[in-house]
């Protein structure tokens, strides 16, 4: 049915190809021209110019909260990932995107213009939630309900499904960007240090988390002072940042108990057995699991390679797809005249 399929999220892009896996898994970040707005870089190398870019560049990611801020870019940026992973061999392939259990009908349509204007033939939509629960090994189309939180760059995107659809959903902008975010606003209140968004990014992953760790750790990190403006060094604990990381944490478990409010109680009774699938690079911040699974009750399931999750899952649910009618796996038929 489809010969790739993309999971567009606000960090990175993965590409799954039929019959092979995944083929590709990169930053999502564009450097273009300021001036005339060319693509000079994708991916990996764009990514390691944002915050050193000369005045003549600018990079940038034209995906911000799972939704695209910039069509032609994020076409540019869908083009050269193709071409990388071996689309160049396929005549015009058949793409499914990954998206966002509550995008509007106007952003659907942004997804599809993009992925057709960077050559696709056909462009197929499927909703996170299904993929990553799919992809953690669970049975998706089961009547019982499940609890997927799927923790990415620039939102958190909690959903209950049953029989292969979302049933409740919410999106949150509490993820792992504003973790980022968090880090660096500690950094200057707390150690007078202005730093950017890729150390900020590296000491969450390097010593950060939402719970206390058994072996003490800490990182020298370097900056701007930000009384001074001259460069200094400050080392940072793991044990300090702990109640910086859990305050997002917090946020994101009163988004699923508010959800789980709205939610037909059979469906939520169901997780007792069910549980919570974890999936995004930002279940990955440690303590993630243990600190919601306490927190509710629920048992956790948290896949080894929580990033890979969704795009795994569209494989698996490709029989399922074979299957469907209608919904938003068909809209660029519909958009064509072709359905």
């Amino acid at each position: 049915m489809f010969d790739y399929a993309m999971d567009l999220g606000t960090s990175s892009v993965l590409l799954y190809r039929q019959g092979k896996g995944i083929v590709l898994r990169e930053p999502s970040v564009v450097a273009i021209g300021r001036k005339g707005g060319q693509v000079v870089s994708v991916g990996q190398k764009a990514r390691d110019m944002l915050g050193r870019t000369p005045e003549t560049l600018l990079a940038v990611r034209p995906v911000r909260g799972g939704v695209i801020t910039d069509c032609e870019i994020t076409a540019a940026m869908i083009r050269v990932f193709l071409k990388r992973a071996g689309a160049g061999n396929v005549l015009r392939p058949n793409l499914l995107i990954c998206v966002p259990p509550l995008v509007s009908e106007l952003e659907e349509r942004a997804v599809v213009d993009a992925g057709l204007q960077a050559g696709a033939a056909r462009v197929y939509l499927m909703e996170q939630p299904v993929a990553a629960a799919a992809g953690a090994g669970v049975d998706s189309a089961s009547p019982k309900g499940t609890l997927v939180i799927d923790i990415g760059g620039g939102t958190t995107d909690i959903a209950v499904i049953s029989m292969g659809a979302v049933v409740r959903a919410v999106s949150i902008r509490i993820a792992g960007d504003s973790c980022d975010d968090a880090i660096q606003e500690y950094m200057k209140q707390r150690h007078d240090l202005l730093i950017g968004l890729s150390t900020a990014e590296q000491i969450k992953c390097g010593i950060g988390g939402v719970a206390p760790r058994d072996e003490s750790l800490s990182m020298e990190v370097r900056g701007r002072r930000a009384s001074n403006g001259l460069p200094a060094c400050e080392t940072v604990t793991a044990e300090e940042l702990v109640p910086v990381l859990r305050e997002q944490a917090e946020q994101i478990l009163t988004a699923v108990c508010g959800l789980l409010e709205t939610t037909p109680p059979e469906l939520v009774g169901d997780l007792t057995e069910t549980g919570i699938v974890l999936a995004g690079g930002g279940s990955r911040l440690y303590g993630m699991d243990r600190y919601l699974s306490h927190e509710m009750g629920l048992e956790t399931h948290a896949p080894e390679d929580p990033e890979a999750c969704v795009i795994l899952g569209t494989n698996r649910l490709l029989g399922c797809l074979k299957r469907m009618q209608e919904g938003p796996i068909n809209i660029a038929r519909r958009r064509r005249g072709l359905a």
